[in-house]
């Protein structure tokens, strides 16, 4: 009974912890995890860790700090890179709203045009590029 108890323990302890990574690998915390376990076991096994407490917190906030600082990073590059798309959008609008206004001024129906990804007025039968 006792061994079924150790082992169903184990059993979870080891369960939670791969939550535990598994979350902190999604948010980058697995460095701060992993330097808080490690602070935490070595506690069982030398006085260092509790004598030098201050010293072990400081490190743990400066990993902390560390992955804030990537958060912030990544939180900027997704806003440019956004504003990036917006710009992008508008410059393939406009480049396609003159071309059909061109079209109308040569007399191009524009019934028979398409657009491919690029923006370019292309023939839908022929498939050939228009040149305007």
């Amino acid at each position: 009974m006792t061994l079924v108890v150790i082992s169903l323990g184990f059993t979870v302890l080891l369960g939670i912890l791969s939550l535990i990574f598994k979350v902190g690998a999604k948010l980058r915390l697995t460095l701060p995890i992993l330097y808080f376990l490690a602070a935490v076991v070595s506690t069982f096994f030398t006085d260092w860790t509790t004598q030098n407490e201050q010293s072990v917190l400081y490190g743990l906030y400066i990993l902390i700090g560390l992955v804030a600082l990537s958060w912030i990073y990544s939180f900027i590059k997704t806003i440019k890179n956004k504003s990036d798309e917006r710009t992008s959008e508008e410059a393939l609008t406009d480049y396609i709203n003159w071309q059909i206004q061109k079209a109308r001024e040569i007399g191009i129906d524009i019934n028979t045009a398409t657009f491919d990804e690029n923006g370019h007025m292309r023939d839908k039968v022929t498939g050939q590029q228009i040149q305007l």
